[in-house]
């Protein structure tokens, strides 16, 4: 079953409608004249919304709402007389959700002690009396427990949430943490380094002044440490691309236990309502006189089996299961209701709209709510000699009586799936943001590091027979380096924003620092939402040029048409140079995930002596 904070608070606001009805169908059901009852259904529905405005709307301060409710509640005896209540139930629940304990419960104390000091001036009637003083506890007790229920799962729903943003943030700053101390670490020894041999080697060796001279060893050697470092990085960036791709592990038994308090909370104030509804049905019996001895062990009997068999199959249970054999019991407890209404009238009637509560928790969602129209049609047509006003009390006891049952066997249950809806979506959005950092990691560092391992080793290799190529790969190299430095400190941040002008001038110098001549046909301008994607999806192209064929030409395509960006990157080389290892490369996946997400596609392979990477994302 789901149930949001939405729906619970709902089932607040059902309570407090069906218990308006009740006192409704009491006020006009009584012997007082007409202006009397209007005036006290007027005061009754005044009640019911100021406790709605107090219960469902949140305040800061409800100090002067519940200093309403207690003057509707005890000034309206003085107006109406003994029309009035039973409602200090109402202003009991108030207390105990305004106040904190153990003040509250002895203030919900009092105000059931006066409601029924008062009660008893108008009725002097001890039964009557104690039937109004349970009516009281149940109402207020029962909208208490209904009302932190609801605020609990409101509040664990926002917990939740800020869990998941929580773990999000933690996580993205474990990754920070990886990425400074291995590629920011490097990248910046990198970037000074590559800067120190600029600089000597733009000197030269008639080089005066401050500036040192370096022997052509010294820059060979300066110029493989970059490399081995660039090289440590790109391995670090394909291990923590590989970790942040893994899937979290499932929740362990303990993420899927019940919520104790929850628990306890709800299966007491189940039982006080049992009780408080057995209560009552004696109260019926008595004012009605209808059972001598023996048929009073009888009612007493049917009430005690009654309430066991509520508890056993309507109560909540640890382990949100289902008790053993309930079609039988719950069958079991209606046909023992069913009798005990038939020898006792509707005074017994109370037990059994917690049964419809219960069978309502156990049948699957259609049947139960087959179940709660056929109860509530049943009781509209028994009988009655004023077939509106005491068939609305009891329609109203029906409903308040199911939904109680229902809600407080649920809600339990449904925290605990809330807690787990909360973890699984608190793991998902950590996934999705290592996938996103899982993709800059490979998408961006892994061609800036693939850029500098390349240049790095060709001016090592041109130091002694080209000179000046070795200065000009060193000089491309300074940009590269703090480029892919910048890109290190914003992965972790929001999502980086590639320029493709910039990425097609990159890419130029990469391919051509490994001997790729690039033709590029890019007349066609980008619109800005295309502009990042297609090149982050020209840097994975040219990366994957240098890293995995024998290509000696490229070509680099867009153009506009049936409302799309196209762009399209292909090669003539189609064999691949040997990889060091056996791990499978990840970029054009992140790449066609990356047009997926955009509303358009990547398809790459083979056409004929070439092999063509082709994008396309929507204008």
């Amino acid at each position: 079953m789901k149930l949001e904070p939405q729906v619970a608070r709902a089932l607040v606001a059902v309570m407090l409608l069906a218990l308006l009805g009740g006192r409704l169908g009491q006020i006009v059901h009584s012997a007082a004249g007409s202006p009397h009852r209007v005036t006290a259904a007027l005061l009754v529905v005044a009640l019911i919304a100021v406790h709605g405005l107090l219960v469902l709307r949140e305040r800061t301060r409800p100090g002067p709402l519940v200093a309403v409710e207690a003057v509707l509640t005890f000034g309206s005896f003085l107006v109406v007389g003994d029309i009035w209540g039973p409602v200090a139930g109402v202003l009991g629940s108030a207390v105990l959700l305004t106040l904190a304990a153990p003040a509250s419960w002895l203030l919900f104390a009092l105000v059931v002690v006066a409601d029924t000091g008062i009660s008893y001036l108008y009725y002097q009637d001890a039964v009557a009396v104690a039937a109004r003083t349970v009516t009281d506890l149940n109402v207020g007790l029962t909208l208490f427990a209904l009302v932190v229920l609801a605020d609990r799962v409101r509040l664990a729903s926002a917990q939740r949430r800020r869990l998941a943003e929580l773990a999000v943030a933690r996580d993205r700053l474990d990754t920070v943490d990886r990425l400074g101390e291995t590629i920011g670490a490097d990248l910046s020894a990198i970037v000074d380094s590559v800067r120190g041999l600029g600089a000597a080697m733009t000197a030269g060796p008639e080089a005066t002044g401050t500036a040192r001279v370096l022997r052509p060893d010294e820059i060979w050697t300066g110029l493989t440490e970059v490399v081995r470092r660039a090289r440590r990085s790109l391995a670090a960036a394909r291990e923590i691309a590989d970790t942040h791709r893994r899937t979290l592990p499932a929740p362990g038994p303990a993420e899927s236990a019940p919520v104790p308090v929850m628990f306890r909370f709800a299966w007491w104030t189940l039982l006080l309502v049992v009780v408080n509804y057995t209560a009552i049905t004696l109260a019926n019996l008595t004012q009605n006189r209808s059972a001598d001895t023996a048929g009073w062990a009888v009612a007493v009997a049917v009430l005690v089996v009654s309430g066991g068999l509520q508890l056993y199959h309507g109560a909540p249970r640890r382990d949100a299961s289902a008790p053993r054999a309930w079609p039988w019991t719950l069958s079991a407890h209606a046909l023992l209701l069913a009798a005990g209404v038939t020898m006792y009238g509707l005074a017994l009637i109370p037990p059994a709209f917690l049964a419809v509560g219960a069978a309502m928790v156990r049948m699957r969602p259609r049947p139960s709510l087959v179940v709660g129209g056929l109860s509530l049609l049943g009781l509209a047509l028994v009988p009655d000699p004023d077939p509106i006003t005491s068939r609305l009390y009891w329609l109203s006891g029906l409903v308040m009586g199911a939904a109680s049952a229902y809600s407080l066997c649920r809600l339990p249950e449904v925290t605990r799936r809330l807690n787990e809806t909360g973890d699984r979506l608190a793991r998902m959005a950590v996934q999705q943001a290592r996938l996103r950092v899982a993709r800059d990691v490979h998408d961006l560092l892994g061609s800036g590091l693939s850029a500098i391992v390349l240049k790095g080793e060709l001016a090592a290799r041109l130091l002694e027979s080209d000179p000046d190529r070795a200065r000009q790969e060193v000089r491309e190299l300074l940009p590269v380096a703090r480029r892919t430095l910048g890109e290190v400190r914003a992965i972790t941040g929001p999502p980086a924003r590639l320029v493709f002008a910039d990425e097609l001038a990159a890419a130029r110098s990469l391919l051509e620092a490994a001997g790729v001549r690039l033709s590029a046909d890019v007349s066609a301008p980008l619109p800005a939402g295309a502009d990042t994607l297609l090149a982050t999806v020209l840097r994975e192209a040219a990366t994957n040029v240098v890293r995995h064929s024998r290509a000696g030409f490229a070509w680099v395509e867009t153009a506009r048409q049936d409302g799309m960006v196209r762009l399209r990157v292909s090669n003539d080389g189609l064999g691949r140079r040997p990889e060091p290892s056996s791990r499978r490369g990840t970029g054009l996946d992140n790449l066609a995930e990356r047009a997926v997400e955009a509303g358009g596609r990547l398809v790459a392979g083979p056409e004929g002596d070439l092999f063509v990477l082709t994008a396309e994302v929507p204008l």
